[in-house]
């Protein structure tokens, strides 16, 4: 059995959901391809694919096979792609999470500035603001801002980032400035639901962190939401200054509680410590640290 053959006529089948889209792409008959995902279907013991006459849909084994695959026939890639350059020039695919914001405002064009530079590379970016699994989920690199938690994983700090509560001029004149962290149970307060749950924000008070409860009537788990409810002066929001940056610059929004305002955060680039490290991961960590 040629297991290599046998997992791209797998891979081919997931990503166009028909045999007969895979036989063509693959430039083999039908009957070809069938029989691969059958071979392969008996070596593993397990159903990875669900036939029908209207299309294939993966199972949960299938579904989770294939991030593996795709993993191993990328390295093949890159392998053989290394071989032919006989060069350390970084080529392949390179899978890459980060949050949502800050791959937006600012991901987007370092990443764009390293495929200039390095043509031979594919960057398949996924942005949520949820915490990605690595490992069981087949990425490569992610970004991350704050504490980390996973020990089992390498990581490079890229860069240093603020977070500041802020609003537009026209709230503050129609509600008031806060002059103090608990000046906030008074106001609108525009929250991110992944710290404390909207609950309560971070400040510093005689050098030390000090959680003040807030309320408000708008919540979110994406900071651009939040940022546009606060241009729109529905309240007060506290943002990472990569979200906000043109909007102070133009005075479009005003920082309050500057004095109180918690350590600025870290921003990583973490990957897998148990795997080696190749020239493309490297070449884009490297890249990024000198971006920001």
């Amino acid at each position: 059995m040629d297991k290599i053959a046998n997992m791209e006529a797998f891979a081919a089948v997931s990503q166009a959901g028909s045999f007969a889209e895979a036989a063509k792409k693959l430039n083999l008959a039908n009957s070809v391809v069938s029989k691969r995902i059958k071979d392969l279907e008996d070596h593993l013991g397990s159903q990875l694919l669900v036939r029908t006459t209207r299309k294939v849909t993966l199972t949960q084994a299938g579904q989770d096979y294939l991030i593996q695959v795709q993993r191993v026939l990328d390295e093949i890639k890159e392998i053989e792609s290394g071989v032919r350059y006989r060069t350390q020039k970084p080529v392949g695919v390179i899978r890459l999470t980060a949050p949502l914001s800050f791959g937006l405002q600012t991901l987007a064009p370092a990443l764009a500035d390293y495929l200039v530079k390095y043509p031979d590379v594919s960057i398949k970016t996924y942005l949520s603001d949820r915490h990605v699994d690595l490992v069981s989920e087949g990425y490569d690199l992610a970004i991350r801002i704050g504490a980390l938690e996973d020990q089992n994983l390498m990581a490079k700090k890229l860069s240093r980032g603020r977070r500041v509560v802020c609003a537009t001029p026209q709230y503050l004149k129609k509600y008031g400035r806060p002059v103090v962290p608990s000046d906030l149970k008074s106001h609108n307060c525009l929250s991110y639901l992944n710290l404390a749950e909207g609950k309560s924000w971070p400040f510093m008070i005689d050098g030390k962190r000090i959680w003040q409860q807030v309320s408000g009537n708008f919540y979110s788990d994406n900071g651009d939401l939040l940022y546009q409810a606060a241009l729109a002066s529905c309240g007060v929001t506290l943002l990472p200054t990569f979200i906000i940056e043109e909007s102070l610059k133009n005075k479009e929004l005003e920082i309050v509680l500057e004095d109180y305002e918690e350590k600025d955060f870290d921003i990583y680039a973490v990957y897998q410590g148990t795997r080696h490290l190749s020239v493309k991961i490297r070449t884009l960590i490297d890249h990024l640290a000198a971006f920001f």
